[in-house]
């Protein structure tokens, strides 16, 4: 072996020390690790999802009957479990209880694989496996040599057993099948089976975390915008190369091909037939392989969908920042400007700032600076008439107005909401949340009164902001075209 292949010791050493920091790492090594993994997968196990109050109620039942008395209570079990990393605490607006719904993370169902096949002492070294890896490696080489008489040679190999077959079979007669080779080549395929449906989560997983570090990282320049943007690429692009993608996208095809899933449904439901000792937890596996499988593609479009909001509110932000970036460009030219001046016109200097325009600056010949009329401006007066939102429209291609209707219609169900309540329900509203809710309001059926309220939103660079409104209430749903309109 090549020793240039192997890393160093120092990256060996880096690359283990990172693995360390993983959460199925502290999930081993975690004091209570055996009881929490028994909870886990006793109710979370396979991609199961409960809402927040039914997987309290159940793991404080188990904690009462298993004695346990040094634990927290069940609700903050899961808090303590979400805080590690091992449990998904995710709001679907869409559900109707409004609870969280929890569900194990990749991490956690990385560690119930590997706990469950500790107990099993599963094992691909047995008395067939030797046949199968002989027969994969023989189909593999045929697939990738480029000797045309070796691939004769094994497609002629392959006819002439496929002959000898029909010939039994024409003859009523069928060789007795070795039930033992059977058996170890399906308790592999079943071994494989359940690892399929954990790692087909691996895609979300990945999604999820590209699209969490754009949520880390603060607006701070435009500079630090631009390598978050073009990180983000990149991480798509790998996600697209890596082997989950195509896993991913291979088992959707082969679900939605009805052809391909009745053939696999009746191979399933024969082996298992056949096959009556294979072990009761890998059988449980095969019958139910599609539901289960199902069950984790859902999950990861769900996660998707959370992960195309959070794309769509950084390319939002983005192109605002960009615009303000623009605009301290051009501050930071006229004060550079400014400055230049005062200090060039040595004959005739002066203190005040010189408000330059195009004209000036590209006119040819000498500069005036002459102050005509010493008296100070008026003072402003405050506006009367009412606020005039329509410069405002562009703020709407900011948020999402779907997301945004579903929250207001929400919060209608208990009659009247004001505009305060709404914005209440938002985890983190922003100005164009404010500007196109304070829009939606004047629409409502009535008028405000003269009373006035003070609405607090979160600016770009995460300081919070205050704005006073008119007090607005809205008494009937959003429709869905007045949504369509503002988009």
């Amino acid at each position: 072996m090549d020793n240039s292949e192997q890393p160093t010791l120092a990256q060996a050493w880096d690359a283990n020390r990172s693995i360390q920091r993983s959460a199925a790492v502290r999930l081993f090594s975690a004091t209570n690790s055996a009881l929490y993994v028994t909870l886990m997968e006793r109710h979370l196990d396979f991609g199961a999802r409960r809402t927040e109050p039914e997987l309290t109620v159940r793991l404080e039942r188990d904690l009462a009957e298993l004695g346990v008395s040094d634990q927290p209570d069940g609700l903050e079990l899961i808090k303590l479990w979400a805080k590690q990393g091992w449990v998904h605490r995710v709001t679907e607006p869409a559900a109707a209880t409004g609870h969280n719904i929890c569900h194990l993370t990749a991490e956690a169902r990385s560690v119930l694989d590997y706990m469950r096949r500790l107990r099993r002492a599963d094992s691909v070294a047995t008395g067939g496996s030797i046949n199968g890896i002989a027969a994969g490696l023989r189909r593999v080489a045929g697939q990738v040599s480029d000797d045309p008489g070796q691939i004769r040679e094994e497609i002629e190999h392959q006819i002439s057993e496929l002959d000898a077959e029909l010939a039994d079979l024409d003859a009523g007669r069928r060789r007795r099948p070795d039930l033992r080779s059977a058996e170890d080549e399906a308790r592999a395929i079943a071994y494989q089976m359940e690892q399929i449906v954990s790692d087909i989560g691996q895609y979300g997983a990945m999604l999820d975390r590209i699209t969490t570090q754009l949520l880390d990282d603060p607006h701070d320049s435009d500079l630090a915008y631009r390598d978050r943007q073009r990180r983000l690429f990149d991480d798509y692009e790998a996600l697209l190369e890596s082997s989950q993608s195509t896993s991913y996208h291979a088992f959707t095809q082969m679900i939605q091909d009805p052809t391909q899933r009745e053939r696999l449904v009746a191979d399933i439901s024969t082996v298992t037939d056949q096959l009556p000792d294979i072990e009761p937890g890998l059988r449980s596996v095969m019958d139910n392989f599609f539901e289960l499988v199902t069950q984790q593609m859902g999950e990861v479009g769900r996660t998707r969908q959370r992960c195309a909001r959070r794309i769509r509110r950084f390319v939002a932000a983005g192109t605002l920042e960009q615009s303000r970036g623009v605009a301290r460009q051009l501050n930071d030219a006229l004060a550079s400007a400014h400055e230049l001046l005062k200090s060039s016109l040595a004959d005739r200097r002066i203190a005040y700032e010189l408000p330059l325009a195009t004209p000036s600056v590209t006119s040819i010949g000498r500069l005036a600076f002459e102050i005509r009329d010493r008296t100070p401006p008026a003072q402003a007066t405050p506006a009367t008439a009412g606020a005039d939102l329509s410069s405002f429209a562009s703020l709407a291609g900011q948020v999402d107005t779907v997301e945004l209707t579903e929250t207001v219609n929400a919060a209608l169900a208990d009659g009247p909401a004001t505009l305060s309540d709404v914005l209440a329900r938002l985890d983190e509203p922003y100005l164009a949340h404010v500007i196109v809710l304070w829009s939606w309001a004047l629409r409502q059926p009535g008028t405000a009164g003269p009373e006035s309220t003070i609405i607090r939103f979160r600016s770009l660079e995460g300081e919070d902001q205050a704005i006073e409104v008119p007090a607005l209430s809205f008494t009937e749903p959003i429709p869905t075209a007045e949504v369509d309109a503002a988009s």
